[in-house]
C-alpha cells in the first residue's frame, strides 16, 4: 500500500508460496537491523532472504514509479478528455441555446402566422356571411319579383283571353251588322224600284189624262219588278 503523502510503502504484502496467503513483508532496513541479532541465535531470514527482499522492494519501487507514470499519463489523458468533453458540452450548450432560441422564434412565427390566418379566416367568414345575407336578400327580391311577374302574367293572360273573346264577339257582331246592312240594301233597292214604278205610273197617268191625247180614257197596269236575289257582296 503506497503512501503518497510520505512517498513510500506503508505496508508490503506478498503471497506465500506454500499456501498462497498474503503476508506482510517488513522493510529492508528493518530486516537488516534485525538480521544481525537473529543470525547469532539462528532465527529470522538469512542473507538470501534479505537480498530477495531488496529485489522485491526494488521491483516494488520500480512498479510504483511505473504505476505513478501510468497514473500521470492516465490523468493527463482523462484531463484532456475532460477538457474535450467540457468543450463539447459547452458547444452542445451553445447549440442547445441557439436551437432553443430558434425554436422560440419558430414558435413565435408559427403563433403569429396562426393568428394571422385566424384573423384572415374570421374576416373571410364575416365577408362570406355578409355575401350570404346579400344573396339571400337578392334571392328573396327575385322570388318576390317572380311571383309578382307571374301574377301579372296571369292577369295579362286573363285580360288577353277576355280581349280575344271580345274581339271574337265584336267580329261576330260586325258580321251580323254586315248581313243586316246587306239586307237593308236589298230592301232599299226594292223600295227604290217600287218608287220608280210609282213615279212612272203617275207620270204616265198624267200624260194619259191630258187633253187631246190618243190614250185618253185608257188604263195603265204596273207590274211589280222582279225581286233581287239576296246575297253577300
Amino acid at each position: 500500500m503506497w503512501d503518497y503523502a510520505g512517498d513510500g510503502y506503508v505496508h508490503r504484502l506478498i503471497q506465500n508460496k506454500a499456501d498462497g496467503k498474503l503476508v506482510e513483508l517488513p522493510s529492508a532496513a528493518t530486516s537488516s537491523a534485525a538480521g544481525g541479532g537473529r543470525e547469532g541465535s539462528g532465527m529470522g531470514p538469512g542473507p538470501s532472504d534479505a537480498l530477495t527482499a531488496e529485489k522485491i522492494e526494488a521491483i516494488g519501487i520500480e512498479y510504483s514509479y511505473l504505476l505513478t507514470s501510468q497514473l500521470d499519463s492516465q490523468r493527463s489523458f482523462y484531463e484532456d478528455r475532460v477538457h474535450e468533453l467540457e468543450a463539447t458540452v459547452s458547444e452542445l450548450k451553445g447549440l442547445v441555446t441557439r436551437l432553443s432560441a430558434e425554436a422560440g422564434e419558430a414558435k413565435k412565427r408559427e403563433a403569429d402566422e396562426a393568428e394571422r390566418r385566424r384573423v384572415e379566416e374570421e374576416a373571410r367568414i364575416t365577408e362570406l356571411e355578409r355575401d350570404k345575407d346579400k344573396a339571400e336578400k337578392k334571392a328573396e327580391r327575385f322570388v318576390s319579383l317572380s311571383r309578382r311577374l307571374e301574377k301579372e302574367l296571369k292577369v295579362e293572360k286573363a285580360f288577353g283571353e277576355g280581349l280575344m273573346q271580345n274581339l271574337q264577339n265584336l267580329k261576330e257582331r260586325v258580321e251580323a251588322s254586315e248581313q243586316q246592312k246587306q239586307d237593308f240594301q236589298v230592301r232599299i233597292d226594292e223600295l227604290q224600284d217600287q218608287v220608280k214604278d210609282v213615279m212612272f205610273y203617275l207620270e204616265a197617268q198624267s200624260k194619259i189624262a191630258g187633253e187631246g191625247s190618243e190614250l185618253a180614257g185608257g188604263s195603265i197596269e204596273v207590274r211589280p219588278s222582279p225581286k233581287k236575289k239576296k246575297g253577300k257582296k
